[in-house]
C-alpha cells in the first residue's frame, strides 16, 4: 500500500475545496473529503491488522458520526435554505466527540488503572486551563444567555473540546509516541480543536469561515493518512499495566511541555485581562479558582516525580553494583558494603582451572557454572555476610566476625561445592582456593583494597595446600618478594647445575618387581638447601624457563639410564611434561634429540596432566599424536583432579594413566575411594590403558591394588625419591620387604 498517495490526495482535494464556489458544490466537496477519509480509515483496520483493534473501531466509528453530521448539514442546508443555530446535526456532531476519545484512550491502554492516575493528572491539568480560557475569551463574552438553545449548544461544544483535548493529553503519555501514526492522529485532534475554537469568532460564509472548514478537512485528510500509514500494522498491542513504566511515561517531553504551559494559563489570561481593563469582578473568582487547583495537581505531580526519581535511583545504584552474571553484588557494592562495617573480613574464592572449563565446554557452561557456585555460595553464607563478584572467577565473601567464624565459613564452602555441579550436558568437580585476610591485624585498620590484595596473597598461597585454605599473615608478602629473587636465581641454578634429579620407584604389581622410576626435579639451593619442584616449577611454567628445565632433565635421566643399565639395571623412565612444555612447537624435537643420545623410545614415558591435555585440546592431540609416532609411551599423570572424563581420554594417543594419590592413599579406608579406584581399574582395561596408583604409603594398600588386578603402584612405601646413585639400594631394600611379607603366607 502506498500510503503517501492519500495525503497527495487530500492536500490536492483541500486546494480543490479553497477555489470551489460557495454552495451544494463546495458543501459536497466537503462531505465527499470526509467520506473518503472514513474509507481509508477503515482499509486501513482490514489491512494493516493493528493489534489495538478496538481503539481503531471507536476512531472510525467517530469519524463516521461526524461525516454523517455533514451529510446531515447539507441535507438540512438544501432542504430549509439555512440551517438553524441549533439542528439534528448538531446532535450528531456532539455524539462523535466521546466515541472518538474512547478511541484514543483504547490505543495505549487496556481499562482503567491505578497506575493511570499520572496521566490522568495531567489531562486534568490541561483540561482546567483550556476551560478556563474557553470560559473568560469564548463562552462568558460571547455566550453570556445560557438559558438559551444556542448558547447551551455552543457551550456543549465547547465541553467536548476540553474532554477531547483531555483525552489528547492522555494520549501524548503513551510510549507508543515514536510512531508515526500517533503523530499523525495528535496533529489531527489538534487541528480539530483549534477549528472548534476558531468557528466561534468566525461568520459564516467568509473567507475566515472557508479557512476554518478547511481545518476540518485537514483532520479527515490526517485520520485517514494515520490509518494508511505502515507503522499502523506493527503498533503494539495496548501496553500491559506497569505503574513504573506508566508514570515514567506521563513525563516524556510532549507532556511536559503542554502540562507547563498549562500550569502558566492562569497568570497568563489575568495578565491579559488586566491589560484590556476587564474588570476583576467578572473573572477573578475563574482565574483564582483554576490556579488553586492547578496548583495542587502540579503538586501532586511534582511529588510523583520526586518519588520515581528516588526510585529510578536506587535501581540504577543497584544496577551498578550488582554483578549482572550472577546477580551478586560486584566490586562497587562490595566497597559500599564494606564501608559501614567496623571490622572486616574477606574470604577471596578462586575457582581452581576455570580457565580450562571455559576453553573445554565454552563460555555458556563456564558461566553456567559461576552462576551455580553463587547460588551455592550465597545459601552457604546466608545472613552471616555478603557474596560478590569480583572478576572472571574471582568471589568474595565479606564478613564482621572473628577469624574462627570466617575458617569455619571457609570448611562451609567447601563443603558446599564438593558435591558436583550439573550444567547443560557436562557434570563438573569445582574446587575454590580460599584466602583469608581480617582487618586490624599485622598492620592496623586497612581499606578494602589493601584488605583485597592480602586475601589476594593468601588466596595464591591456598593453591599449595591441602585442603585449599590459606590464612593472610605478612611472611606472605615477603614469599611475593622472594619468588622474584628465585626466578632470578633458577637461571643460574639451571646454567651452574645445581639441579638434581631424584628418582623414585614404581612397581610392577603382578611379579612385584621394580621395573621403572619416575624423574623427579629438585634444585640443590646453595643457601636455602634442598628445594622441592612445586616451589619453582610454577615460576618456569609462566617463564621461559621450562624449557631449559625440560632439556636438563632429558639429558639427566638419559645419563643416569645409561649408568643403570652398566650396571645390570634396565629400568624404564617416566618424565613430567607441563602445559607449557605440551603447547610448545619445540618439544617434538627436544625429545627427538633425547631418543638420538641413547634413551630408547620404548623405555621413555611422558606424564602429563589431564588438565594440561585439555587447554588447548587440538594442540595437545596433534603434539601428543607426534610423539607417540617417535615410539614413546605417553600417560595422563594425577587422574581424577581434573574435569575430563575416561571417554575424552579416549581421543588421546595415550596408553597408560596414573590415578592421583588422593584416592589411593586411604582407599582402604574410605569405600568411597576404593570404589573409584576400582571403577577407573576396570574402565581404563576397557580402553586398553594400563594403569599405575599412586600414593602408596602402606603394604595393604599395595596388597589390595594388587587384588584390584592395578598393573603399577608407586609411593612411599614402595621408596621415597632418591638421587640416581641411590635407585639400586632403594630396588634393593624394596625386594628384601617383599621376602619378608612372603615368610609370612
Amino acid at each position: 500500500m502506498k500510503w503517501w498517495l492519500f495525503p497527495i490526495f487530500g492536500l490536492l482535494a483541500c486546494a480543490g475545496f479553497c477555489v470551489a464556489p460557495a454552495g451544494v458544490v463546495a458543501e459536497s466537496m466537503f462531505v465527499a473529503i470526509g467520506a473518503i477519509s472514513l474509507v481509508a480509515v477503515i482499509a486501513g483496520i482490514c489491512f494493516h491488522r493493528p493489534a489495538a483493534l478496538r481503539g481503531w473501531v471507536f476512531i472510525a466509528a467517530g469519524s463516521a458520526l461526524w461525516v454523517a453530521g455533514d451529510a446531515a448539514f447539507l441535507v438540512i442546508a438544501r432542504a430549509q435554505g439555512a440551517v438553524p443555530i441549533v439542528s439534528f446535526a448538531d446532535a450528531i456532531y456532539l455524539v462523535g466527540y466521546p466515541i472518538f476519545a474512547v478511541g484514543l484512550y483504547l490505543l495505549v491502554h487496556q481499562g482503567w488503572r491505578r497506575g493511570d492516575r499520572a496521566h490522568v493528572i495531567n489531562s486534568a491539568i490541561v483540561m482546567i486551563a483550556f476551560s478556563l480560557v474557553l470560559w473568560v475569551f469564548v463562552i462568558y463574552p460571547k455566550y453570556g444567555e445560557l438559558s438559551k438553545a444556542g448558547g447551551i449548544t455552543s457551550v456543549t461544544y465547547c465541553m467536548m473540546d476540553v474532554f477531547m483535548l483531555g483525552f489528547l493529553i492522555h494520549f501524548l503519555g503513551a510510549t507508543q509516541w515514536q510512531s508515526m501514526t500517533f503523530r499523525f492522529l495528535t496533529a489531527a485532534v489538534v487541528l480539530l480543536l483549534v477549528s472548534d475554537i476558531a468557528s466561534n469568532f468566525v461568520s459564516v460564509g467568509g473567507v475566515a469561515d472557508r479557512l476554518v472548514d478547511v481545518g476540518y478537512l485537514a483532520y479527515y485528510v490526517l485520520v485517514g493518512t494515520a490509518a494508511v500509514h505502515p507503522s499502523m500494522g506493527y503498533l503494539t498491542a495496548p501496553i500491559p499495566h506497569n505503574p513504573e513504566t506508566t508514570i515514567a511515561a506521563s513525563f516524556n517531553f510532549p507532556t511536559v511541555l503542554v502540562v507547563t504551559v498549562a500550569a502558566l494559563t492562569p497568570p497568563a489570561v489575568m495578565a491579559v485581562l488586566l491589560v484590556r481593563g476587564e474588570p476583576a469582578t467578572t473573572w477573578g473568582w475563574a482565574v483564582t479558582v483554576s490556579a488553586t487547583t492547578l496548583v495542587c495537581l502540579v503538586l501532586v505531580r511534582v511529588s510523583e516525580l520526586l518519588r520515581l526519581l528516588q526510585r529510578q535511583t536506587l535501581t540504577l545504584r543497584g544496577v551498578a553494583e550488582t554483578d549482572l552474571l550472577t546477580g551478586l553484588v560486584n566490586r562497587r557494592g562490595l566497597e559500599r558494603w564494606a564501608a559501614s562495617t567496623r571490622s572486616l573480613t574477606f574470604l577471596l574464592l578462586d575457582i581452581d582451572r576455570f580457565k580450562e572449563v571455559n576453553d573445554t565446554f565454552g563460555h555458556r557452561v563456564g558461566d553456567d557454572v559461576l552462576r551455580a557456585v553463587a547460588d551455592r555460595l550465597v545459601r552457604t553464607v546466608g545472613t552471616r555476610g555478603v557474596v560478590g563478584r569480583i572478576s572472571a572467577d574471582v568471589f568474595v565473601v565479606a564478613i564482621d566476625a572473628e577469624l574462627s567464624v570466617a575458617l569455619e565459613l571457609a570448611d562451609d564452602v567447601h563443603d558446599a561445592l564438593r558435591a558436583p555441579v550439573a550444567v547443560r550436558r557436562a557434570t563438573l568437580l569445582v574446587e575454590v582456593s580460599i584466602g583469608i585476610a581480617r582487618s586490624g591485624t599485622d598492620a592496623g585498620k586497612e581499606d578494602p583494597e589493601q584488605l583485597g590484595q592480602r586475601a589476594y596473597l593468601a588466596m595464591e598461597s591456598a593453591k599449595t595446600v591441602q585442603p585449599r585454605t590459606a590464612v593472610y599473615d605478612s611472611t606472605m608478602e615477603r614469599d611475593d618478594s622472594d619468588r622474584l629473587v628465585m626466578l632470578s636465581e633458577l637461571t643460574t641454578a639451571i646454567v651452574e647445575h645445581q639441579l638434581e634429579v631424584y628418582y623414585q620407584l614404581q612397581v610392577e604389581l603382578s611379579s612385584m618387581r621394580a621395573v621403572s622410576v619416575e624423574a623427579l626435579l629438585r634444585w640443590n639451593h646453595p643457601t636455602l638447601g634442598l628445594i622441592g619442584p612445586d616451589a619453582f616449577l610454577p615460576i618456569a611454567e609462566r617463564t621461559g624457563l621450562i624449557r631449559p628445565l625440560l632439556d636438563f632433565v632429558l639429558d639427566e635421566v638419559t645419563a643416569h639410564r645409561l649408568a643403570w643399565r652398566r650396571d645390570g639395571l634396565d629400568l624404564e623412565v617416566s618424565v613430567n611434561i607441563s602445559t607449557r612444555n605440551l603447547l610448545d612447537t619445540t618439544l617434538v624435537n627436544q625429545i627427538r634429540r633425547a631418543l638420538d643420545n641413547g634413551m630408547r623410545p620404548d623405555a621413555l614415558t611422558l606424564e602429563i596432566t589431564e588438565t594440561s591435555s585439555m587447554t588447548d585440546p587440538p594442540v595437545a592431540i596433534a603434539t601428543l599424536a607426534e610423539l607417540r609416532k617417535l615410539g614413546v609411551t605417553l600417560a595422563i599423570d594425577d587422574y581424577g583432579t581434573g574435569y575430563s572424563s575416561l571417554a575424552y581420554l579416549q581421543n588421546l594417543p595415550v596408553q597408560h594413566l596414573k590415578i592421583d594419590k588422593s584416592f589411593v592413599t586411604d582407599m582402604t579406608k574410605a569405600p568411597a575411594h576404593r570404589v573409584i579406584v576400582s571403577s577407573t581399574i576396570d574402565l581404563a582395561r576397557t580402553l586398553g590403558l594400563t594403569i599405575t596408583a599412586e600414593g602408596v604409603e602402606d603394604l595393604a594398600t599395595l596388597l589390595e591394588l594388587r587384588s584390584l588386578r592395578c598393573d603399577f603402584a608407586q609411593g612411599y612405601y614402595i621408596g621415597r625419591p632418591a638421587p640416581a646413585a641411590d635407585v639400586a639400594a632403594s630396588i634393593a631394600k624394596f625386594d628384601a620387604e617383599v621376602k619378608e611379607y612372603a615368610k609370612t603366607l
